[in-house]
C-alpha cells in the first residue's frame, strides 16, 4: 500500500475496526463525497438524474478498473484546478488526525 493509503487506514482504524471494514458505510461516504465533488465542479442535479437514469450497465466492472478510472479523473481535475491531488489528500488526513476527526466527520 502507498504511504497515503497506509495513513488513511490507520486513521479509520483509530476510530474502530468497524469503521474500516463496514462496506456499506464506505459506499455511503464514497457516494456523498463524489456527489460533493460533482457539485463543487458545477454539476447539476438535472445532469446527475440523466446520468443515473441512463446507466443500464448490468454487470459492474472490477473494482481495480473503476478505481483506476477514478484516479485518472481526479488527476485531470487536479490539473484543471492546479492542485496536487496527493498533497490535498495528505493535508486532509493530517487535518483529520490533528482535529481528531473520523472520515465520517466534516
Amino acid at each position: 500500500m502507498s504511504e497515503f493509503q497506509n495513513k488513511a487506514v490507520r486513521l479509520m482504524a483509530a476510530f474502530g475496526e468497524d469503521s474500516l471494514s463496514d462496506l456499506e458505510e464506505r459506499q455511503r461516504i464514497l457516494l456523498l463525497t463524489s456527489l460533493e465533488l460533482y457539485r463543487a465542479l458545477g454539476g447539476s442535479f438535472d445532469q446527475l438524474e440523466a446520468l443515473i437514469m441512463g446507466d443500464e450497465q448490468e454487470t459492474p466492472r472490477r473494482v481495480d478498473l473503476v478505481i483506476g478510472d477514478l484516479m485518472g479523473e481526479l488527476a485531470a481535475i487536479g490539473h484543471l484546478y492546479d492542485l496536487d491531488i496527493m498533497q490535498a489528500a495528505h493535508n486532509t488526513l493530517d487535518r483529520r488526525l490533528r482535529e481528531g476527526l473520523s472520515f465520517t466527520d466534516s
